[in-house]
Order: C-alpha cells, then structure tokens, then sequence
C-alpha cells in the first residue's frame, strides 16, 4: 500500500459514518411517520402481517425485469463505448454488474469507480475515455428519470396544482438539460471555456472543485463521437428510456404484491423520487433512503403506510441480494483484487484532477460509421 493508503481508508470511513447517520435518520423519520396514530409494537405487527400476506408471485416477474434491466444497460453502455471500438454485450455486463455489487457494499458510490476500472483492464482502455463514457450514460439517465417523474406528476388525477406546477419546472429542467446536452454536443470546446469561465465567476466555488468539473466536461468529450452518430443517439435514447420503465415495473410490481393498487403513473413518481433520493450519501446499499422515499411518496395515494414501508424492503431486497450476488461473482472470475480496487482508488482524486487533459490525449477518432 502506499503512503496515501491511510488517508485513502480515512476519508472512506468518515463517507460510511456519514451515511450510516443518514440511514438511521431515514429510518427513524419513516417509522416516525408510520407511529403518528398507533404505538411502535402495532405497526411493527402490522409490517409483519403485510410480509405474510404478500403475493410472491411477483417475484418471478421483478427478477425478469431485473434482469433486463442491468442487460439493456450493458447494451446501451455498449453504444456509448462505440468510439473505443466494439464490444459484445456480455463482456461489459460483467463490469456492470460489479459495480452495482460495489455500490450496495462500498460507501460514496465508490462502484462506478470500480465499473470503470474493471471494464478499462478487462478491454485495455484508458480510464479517462471509459469515465467519459459513465458521464454521458448519467446524463441520460437524469433525462429519462426526469421524463418519468415529469409524466407522473403532469397527469396523475386529482394532484395538488402545486405539484403540477412542480412538474411544469421539472419539463423545464428536462428541457434546458436537453439543450445543454445538445450544446455541448455541437460546440464542445467553446462549452467548456464558456462553463470554466462561469464558475470563475463564482466566488463560492472552490477552484479545487472548479479543476475537477471543468475535468469532467473535458473527459466526456472522448465519448461524444457516440451521440454525434444519429443511430447511435436513438438507440442510447430508447435504452435509456426502456431501462427505466423497466425499473418502473420493478416499483409497481412490488406495491401490487402488497395489495396496494396504484396507477403506473404513481410509480413513475415513485420511481424519480427514489432515483434522485439515493443519490444523497447513505450506507452502502442505500437502506432507508429507499424506503423513505417510498413513503412521503405513497402517503399521498393511500393510508396503508405499513403496506408500502413493506413494499419498499421487498423492492430494495429484491434488487440488492441478486445483484450483489451477480456482482462478487463477476469480480472473483475477473482475477482481481479489492487491494488492486483500493490501491487505483487511493488515486482517484488525482487522477480526477487531470483527467480532462487525458482524456483529449487519449480520445479516439469520432466513428461515424452505422455498423
């Protein structure tokens, strides 16, 4: 290990702390939520009863789902890794799952970290371009689950104007994030001069933190040649929309196995909700988060809270063990190490700090080609 290793181990703890104090204030605000008109031992039972008499036979279904989730993942990471060459499916499904499997185990979403560095040893890729590629998916994705969340929030009946005019400001955002995305597309060298001037600008933002998104901006330019192609931009679009209305179904397949009957349309809400909630750090795994967000959500739709705080552990469960599983299997066929994993980590920040400038040096020729 290197020098660096105890601050690498330091900083990861205080990650975990943080996140671990999240997770119990989650939880305690849900159970908080759930005692408000019966004593703690009541709706313990009552969240005990839900789970026995809950309808297993979705769970063939989640698992399908599931499945095809984290496979039409893989196929649209596939596209974004066009301009690096071409992979099959299957070799990045490996890594993918790995990641997620790092995810519900390590703190601070240390799992992409660890996807990027399995997929560019696996296929000897630079990190920055592979990086750059997990960039772009993630713009993606903010745009789908935006989609989502704006459609159920615009058309579920009977909801509050204020949230619909919350919707109006989500279509909105989705919409300016559209047109960044398409700016930065077009005009890549000029956006991030523009974007690095700004934060310039800004006395509030640290120039450490300045260095480190105008880096990101730059590393993701390696990959643009993948969404400058029409057919390949549809196929990420589509994927990126699919993947996520899988997750949907995974969502309101777990409230029905509860006898919670809502519209699908509450689960896009729930759904956005969720996505955007674990992105606040928590433990590993995002425990309580999800199941918070399941219930200031569903409170609104129905007063059967024990149900939903079930629904959500079903859902979380359904998703965590499998794909941890999955995952430590891929990681041990790989060959590699957790030391390997935590001594590239240990220079992670650097690396950061300079990526932008590696991934111009190493970003490949745009292909243009349909095949």
């Amino acid at each position: 290990m290197s020098e660096s290793s105890p601050r690498w181990h330091q900083s990861r703890a205080v990650q975990l702390t943080v996140g671990l104090l999240v997770t119990a204030g989650c939880l305690g605000w849900a159970f908080f939520e759930m005692c408000r008109d019966d004593p703690p031992a009541v709706v313990l039972q009552q969240i005990g009863n839900a789970f026995t008499s809950a309808n297993y036979m979705t769970l063939g279904p989640m698992l399908v789902a599931l499945a095809l989730f984290y496979w039409v993942k893989a196929w649209r990471w596939q596209m974004l890794l066009r301009p690096l060459g071409h992979f099959s499916v299957p070799t990045l499904f490996g890594p993918v799952m790995i990641g997620f499997a790092f995810n519900n185990l390590l703190p601070a979403h240390l799992g992409e970290f660890v996807r990027v560095f399995v997929a560019s040893r696996e296929h000897k890729l630079p990190m920055p371009a592979v990086l750059s590629s997990v960039v772009l998916e993630r713009v993606f994705d903010v745009l789908a689950i935006l989609a989502f969340l704006g459609l159920g929030l615009l058309f579920v009946p009977g909801m509050d104007p204020d949230v619909k005019n919350t919707a109006i400001t989500v279509a909105v955002v989705a919409a300016a994030g559209v047109v960044a995305a398409a700016s930065f597309v077009i005009w890549t060298g000029p956006f991030v001069r523009l974007t690095e001037r700004i934060l310039e600008l800004l006395p509030f933002v640290p120039e450490r933190l300045r260095d480190k998104l105008t880096g990101m901006l730059e590393a993701g330019a390696a990959g643009l040649s993948a969404i400058k192609n029409v057919r390949l931009l549809i196929g990420i679009v589509a994927t990126s929309l699919v993947q996520w209305a899988l997750n949907g179904l995974l969502v309101y397949l777990s409230l029905r196995a509860f006898g919670i009957e809502i519209s699908p349309l509450v689960a896009c809400i729930v759904l956005g909700v969720v996505a955007f909630g674990v992105t606040v750090p928590s433990s590993p795994g995002y425990f309580g988060v999800v199941q918070l967000c399941f219930l200031m959500v569903l409170k609104l739709f129905t007063e059967d809270t024990r149900a939903v705080f079930a629904a959500s552990i079903y859902f979380h469960m359904v998703q965590y063990i499998p794909v941890t599983l999955t995952g430590l299997y891929y990681f041990n066929k790989s060959g590699l190490s957790v030391r390997e994993v935590e001594e590239e980590a240990e220079h992670e920040e650097d690396a950061l700090e300079s990526l932008g400038h590696a991934a111009l040096e190493h970003a490949p020729e745009s292909d243009t080609s349909d095949d």
